[in-house]
């Protein structure tokens, strides 16, 4: 018998649009979403539905900030004050992240109705077996999404419980006070709010960052598809010349269509994530040279798992951004090598203004003007090793 009945699982996972293949691969995350509270796809969601929600993660985030600042008012260890500031770090740039996320909830509603219908129709019509795949990377991703997000919960969680059964009671993290005495049931109550308010935090951060890299994955797998579109088999000894261009024109005239549904989707996810793509640029620009700093003091194993999490985020964004410029190179290539010298004369003119359209750059802008690109990931690893350098020759 199942834990969780089928219905209540509908209703934790609701989307826009009719439920089908799409949004029963993407059950976990959304239903992890709609029990946090920040399901956005859900049509019916509202601040004001959510309120209870949004007032118990206001006072996680006042609780843990106050017994971080409580922590640092006896502090003298310089690994553990940077621990704090990186706590501090953290807590303070996830309600800009939320707030940029759930307040573009329309256009990302529209974004994720146009992956489950139009883009997946798109894969679909290349073949069967590749929506299937399709498919199975989606559940994969989400899998390992939740992986990442329980990893450094369960290093943190795991210290504490370790040195809990040994008579010894500690906070979950060592830089954050619980503010009550390390007494039964103070203690316990303290560990299960430090445990819940890293659970929110972590699988909030990753499930914001995975939505745009899902988004780009759909975009780039629909890319690879539409290229198919303009392989035309070669012209049959039995076929004449009108037939086979008039096999031509249809051809392309189904990837004129279906393109302009992949440019009107990416014009909108750039838009969609200008700012929001700048956030985790600045987190990890800063939290990368802090936890370097910090790891060059002491091997911490339980705040060094911060580091999977981290550069899994920046790694992510800026290789699919890396990929999007791919998929446009792809198209090109797919048009050029396009038979049209066969086609009609009056279709020979709508090849040239597609080629001309075509000239146009495939890439998702961040608002400071930096693509998502590798180029971008290698900039913000090298001004994170800058930081930590600089925080060495001062700490000398």
């Amino acid at each position: 018998m199942k834990i969780i009945s089928e219905a209540t699982i509908k209703d934790y996972s609701k989307t826009v649009g009719v439920r089908n293949k799409i949004d029963k691969t993407m059950t976990l995350p959304l239903f992890i979403q709609a029990i946090l509270g920040h399901n956005i796809l859900d049509p019916t969601w509202a601040w004001r539905r959510r309120i209870s929600h949004h007032i118990f993660v206001v006072f996680l985030l006042a609780y843990v900030l106050l017994g971080t600042r409580d922590y640092l008012k006896d502090a003298t260890d310089v690994p553990e004050i940077g621990e704090a500031y990186y706590t501090i770090l953290i807590t303070s740039l996830f309600p800009m992240k939320y707030l940029l996320f759930v307040n573009s909830r329309g256009t990302f509603r529209h974004l994720y109705l146009m992956a489950k219908t139009s883009l997946f129709e798109i894969v679909e019509m290349e073949s069967t077996a590749k929506s299937v795949e399709l498919l199975r990377k989606l559940k994969l991703f989400t899998r390992f999404l939740l992986v990442i997000v329980l990893f450094p919960v369960i290093m943190y969680l795991s210290a504490a419980m370790w040195f809990y059964v040994h008579g010894e009671r500690v906070t979950l993290s060592r830089t954050t006070s619980i503010l009550m005495p390390l007494t039964s049931p103070y203690h316990e109550l303290g560990l299960t709010l430090h445990t819940m308010f890293f659970f929110y935090m972590s699988f909030t951060f990753l499930v914001i960052d995975m939505w745009l890299v899902i988004l780009m994955f759909f975009f780039c797998v629909a890319c690879d598809s539409l290229a198919t579109f303009l392989y035309v088999e070669p012209k049959e000894s039995t076929e004449s010349d009108t037939e086979y261009a008039t096999r031509l024109n249809d051809s392309l005239r189904l990837f004129y269509g279906r393109h302009n549904v992949l440019m009107e989707y990416l014009n909108i996810l750039s838009d969609m994530y200008k700012w929001p793509t700048v956030v985790p640029l600045i987190s990890v620009l800063l939290a990368s040279g802090l936890i370097l700093f910090l790891m060059s003091e002491q091997v911490e194993w339980t705040f060094l798992s911060h580091l999977v999490p981290t550069f899994m985020e920046i790694f992510a964004y800026n290789w699919f951004g890396e990929q999007i410029k791919a998929k446009g190179t792809l198209l090109n290539m797919a048009l050029l090598d396009f038979d049209w010298p066969n086609m009609h004369l009056k279709d020979k003119k709508n090849y040239h203004i597609i080629i001309t359209y075509m000239v146009k750059d495939f890439s998702i802008q961040t608002a400071v003007g930096n693509d998502l690109s590798l180029c971008t990931m290698t900039a913000v690893l090298k001004a994170s090793y800058q930081a930590f350098a600089l925080l060495k020759s001062m700490e000398e």
